[in-house]
């Protein structure tokens, strides 16, 4: 019972988590090809990231 309640938990933020490490990964792999692309590619995941969590509080009523 306990531990269908934690997998439960895991499970509602474990595709969060993995997108995350994704985009982590992603700007990694830019950095290692040139530092500039890195850079941006960063930016890019920053403010993608920022739209979304926008999208998904409008989405569920929260925000302004």
């Amino acid at each position: 019972m306990i531990f269908k309640k934690i997998f439960n938990s895991i499970w509602l933020v474990f595709d969060v988590v993995c997108f995350v490490l994704a985009l982590i990964f992603i700007d990694f792999g830019a950095f290692l090809i040139l530092v500039p692309v890195g850079y941006i590619c960063t930016g890019l995941s920053f403010a993608f990231l920022g739209w979304l969590s926008e999208r998904i509080s409008d989405s569920k009523g929260g925000g302004h």
